[in-house]
């Protein structure tokens, strides 16, 4: 079953190519310099974040309900060694600089000394406010400012939705973005209200998985859930990963990178790994992290190995992780990617794993997909051409 988590972060075979420099690979971005980059009529500013803001920065993601561990301080530092260095911008207001909006871009090297700004999940505003077009403004001119710094031909967002809340796709439209070709994240996923309750919540799962579930426990399946950056589980799950990731042909995270995640997000009780064993073998697994009262099933991996699909690990994985969520008093959990049935958008790659996940019952959720900010129209059309050549995309 393939499972995925960022999904554009796991899909490296899929990447845009670079822009020349045939397999040497592009340079190494220059470190940008950049102080207070923004400031509008109405008082706020946008500036460079310091290490100084990290506390609010994290308070803020975890106070947003569109925010989630993409845009977290922390994912920044986990992301950094494999060459996408974070930049976060903040907009304060006030002499106490009262904290209204972040953006963390990821810098992106492309080739031909430029590079790509994403922003995974993000930027985040306070959206509701009277003044949310400002903030929104000013939060795009800033990143406007920081894409020349740092040489980017495009910078790409890709903000979240939320339920009852407006869609900011034509409010970036109105500031000159346009639809990306391609989402870099799923854009569509099911949210699990974990508050309701056990009983209620086992109702809410479809009878396959209800029995599923049961039978994974007759089997004798045992669980673990894991709460810190133990060596051993990280290392079982990262090989589950791999075999997952052989079997989807999608680029799985190593073990480094689970380890450095773990490390992050432990020390505030906000990792959850959960492992399923048969006589004592692990064969399936989940990483979820946490983000205030917000969960996250960011990776999922499972053995195929004929002498344990009987066993149904994945599911009682999963209903391990729901469990062991609401009792650390988890409200919610995003199931991240997940496509329905009567989705005339949706891969035909995602259906399996989608059909797992929405066993698990949830309600849907459409985000509003990649949005770009073109900073050099030339290098960006190149890029886009020759990312659709055959054998390239």
């Amino acid at each position: 079953m393939r499972r995925q988590g960022p999904r554009e972060d796991d899909r490296g075979a899929r990447r845009r190519p670079a822009l020349g420099r045939g397999g040497r690979g592009p340079r190494r971005a220059r470190r940008a310099r950049v102080g207070r980059l923004h400031v509008t009529p109405g008082g706020v500013s946008v500036r460079a974040a310091r290490e100084a803001d990290r506390p609010a920065w994290e308070a803020f993601v975890g106070r947003r309900p569109e925010g989630d561990p993409l845009q977290t301080w922390a994912w920044g530092d986990v992301v950094a060694p494999t060459g996408e260095s974070p930049r976060r911008l903040v907009i304060v207001e006030g002499s106490e600089e009262r904290l209204r909006g972040l953006a963390q871009g990821l810098v992106r090297p492309v080739g031909l000394g430029r590079t790509m700004l994403y922003v995974p999940h993000g930027p985040l505003w306070e959206r509701e406010a009277v003044d949310g077009s400002t903030l929104l403004s000013a939060l795009v001119a800033g990143l406007r400012d920081l894409a020349r710094a740092e040489r980017s031909i495009v910078v790409k967002l890709d903000p979240r939705a939320t339920f009852g809340g407006a869609d900011p796709g034509p409010a970036l439209g109105g500031l000159g973005l346009r639809r990306a070709g391609q989402d870099l994240q799923a854009q569509t996923t099911r949210l699990v209200d974990l508050s309701v309750g056990d009983e209620a919540l086992w109702a809410t799962w479809h009878a396959d998985a209800r029995r599923l579930v049961r039978r994974s426990a007759r089997e004798g399946v045992t669980v673990e859930v894991v709460r810190d950056a133990a060596e051993g589980p990280l290392a079982a799950f990262a090989a589950l990963l791999e075999e997952t990731g052989r079997r989807g042909r999608f680029r799985a995270r190593r073990l480094g990178f689970l380890r450095r995640a773990a490390e992050a997000f432990a020390p505030d009780r906000a990792w959850f790994l959960v492992l399923a064993r048969l006589d004592g073998r692990p064969i399936a697994g989940v990483a979820a992290p946490r983000v205030a009262d917000r969960a996250y099933y960011l990776y999922g991996a499972s053995s195929r190995d004929p002498a344990v699909t009987h066993a149904y690990g994945a599911y009682a994985a999963l209903a391990a992780l729901m469990r062991a969520l609401a009792a650390d008093g988890v409200r919610t959990l995003d199931l991240w990617g997940v496509t329905e049935r009567d989705d005339p958008q949706a891969d035909s790659a995602w259906a399996g794993f989608s059909a797992f996940k929405r066993s698990f019952g949830g309600r849907p959720l459409r985000h509003p997909g990649t949005w770009d900010l073109v900073i050099e129209p030339l290098w960006n059309g190149l890029r886009e051409v020759v990312g659709r050549l055959p054998g390239r995309g």
